[in-house]
C-alpha cells in the first residue's frame, strides 16, 4: 500500500469517526460551550418539520458546538411521529421509553420557534437556528458530516500517519534491496553469469589479467579521472553498466553495483547511488568516489574489473580512448 492510499484511508477514517453523545447533556439537549449550559433542542430548532422525523441525539451537535450530523433524523423502524413530537413513539400506540437526563446546568428558557413547513425533499432541508448572530444554515444531505465538523486533531493525525507510513515503506524497500544484493556484495570475487554460456566466472588468474591489460595498452597507466572528461565514452558506459532489471527480471550481471563492490564500496553506498537515479548516474558517482579516495586509480584497473565481470561490450567502448588527449572513433 503506497503513501497516497494510506493518506486516503486516514482521511476517510477521520471523517467517519463515530459520533459520541454529549458528556454533559441529555438526549434532547445540546451543550452550549459559550454559556456552559445545556440548551433545549426544541427551543433552538423548533419542532421536527416533517412527519415521522425526530430530533437527532443532542440535535446533531457535539460539545464543541460543531454540527456533526443533521438536527433531525427519520424515525426508527416500527416508530412514528405524526404530530411533530420531539421523539418518535411506537406506531401501535405503545409507551415511549424515558430519556436520560444530563448532568450539566440548564440554560435559560427561550420561546419555542414556530414549526416550519416540511419541504418536498426532507433530505435537502435548510435549517436556520434561533441563535442570533451565530445562526448556521445547513443545506446538505441528511447524516452528511460537513468538512468543518472534523475534530481539530484530524489534520495533525493524518500528517503523522502519512510521515510514519512513508518512513516505514522506505525502510522496508531499502531492506529488501540490501537482501537482494547481499550475496553479490559479500562475495565481490564472484561475478555474474554469462547470459550465453550460463557459467560463472571467479576472479581471473594473473595471466588473464595481464591479457586484459594487453588489450588496452594505451590505457593501463592513464588516470581513471580521464573518463570524467571524455563525456561521449562515459555516456556509452553509463548506458551499458547502470541499468538494472525491471520487476520480475533476472539478476543483472556486471552492473555498476558489481564494480562498486570490486572497488571495496559497501552495499549501502550502491543503494544510495541508485536511489539518485535518473538525475544522477551511479557510474559517474562511482568514478568520482574512487578518484577522490584513490587519485592514482587507473583506467587499466577499471578495464581489469570489467574483464573480470565479463563485460566485453564495455571494454570495447573503453578501447575508444586513445593516448592521453585523443579519442579513437
Amino acid at each position: 500500500m503506497g503513501p497516497q492510499c494510506l493518506l486516503s484511508a486516514a482521511l476517510l477514517l477521520a471523517q467517519v469517526e463515530p459520533r459520541e453523545a454529549s458528556q454533559h447533556c441529555g438526549r434532547l439537549e445540546y451543550w452550549n460551550p459559550d454559556n456552559l449550559c445545556c440548551g433545549s433542542c426544541l427551543q433552538r430548532f423548533g419542532p421536527p418539520r416533517c412527519p415521522d422525523y425526530e430530533f437527532s441525539e443532542n440535535c446533531g451537535l457535539n460539545d464543541f458546538g460543531d454540527h456533526v450530523m443533521y438536527p433531525f433524523q427519520k424515525c426508527p423502524p416500527g416508530q412514528c411521529n405524526p404530530n411533530s413530537e420531539e421523539l418518535c413513539s411506537p406506531c401501535d400506540g405503545g409507551a415511549r421509553p424515558p430519556t436520560a437526563a444530563g448532568t450539566g446546568q440548564r440554560c435559560l428558557q427561550k420561546p419555542v420557534p414556530p414549526k416550519e413547513p416540511c419541504p418536498s425533499k426532507p433530505e435537502t432541508l435548510s435549517i436556520s437556528t434561533s441563535q442570533g448572530p451565530s445562526s448556521l444554515a445547513i443545506s446538505s444531505p441528511l447524516h452528511t458530516i460537513p468538512r468543518q465538523a472534523l475534530p481539530p486533531y484530524a489534520i495533525p493525525l493524518v500528517l503523522f500517519l502519512l510521515v510514519t507510513s512513508a518512513v516505514i515503506l522506505l525502510s522496508l524497500q531499502r531492506l529488501c534491496n540490501r537482501r537482494r544484493w547481499n550475496a553479490v556484495h559479500l562475495y565481490p570475487g564472484l561475478t555474474c553469469a554469462d547470459s550465453n554460456t550460463h557459467t560463472f566466472f571467479l576472479n581471473s588468474s594473473p595471466g588473464s589479467l595481464e591479457a586484459s591489460e594487453a588489450e588496452l595498452p594505451n590505457l593501463a597507466s592513464q588516470p581513471l579521472s580521464r573518463l570524467l572528461d571524455e563525456l561521449e565514452v562515459l555516456e556509452e558506459l553509463i548506458v551499458l553498466l547502470d541499468p538494472e532489471p525491471g520487476p520480475g527480471g533476472a539478476v543483472a550481471c556486471g552492473t555498476t553495483r558489481h564494480l562498486a563492490a570490486r572497488y571495496g564500496l559497501p552495499a549501502a553506498w550502491s543503494t544510495f547511488a541508485y536511489s539518485l537515479r535518473p538525475s544522477r548516474s551511479p557510474l559517474r558517482a562511482l568514478i568520482e568516489m574512487v578518484v577522490a579516495r584513490e587519485p592514482s586509480a587507473s583506467l587499466g584497473q577499471f578495464g581489469i574489473h570489467l574483464a573480470q565481470l565479463g563485460r566485453a561490450d564495455a571494454l570495447q567502448v573503453l578501447s575508444k580512448l586513445g593516448p592521453s588527449g585523443a579519442c579513437l572513433v
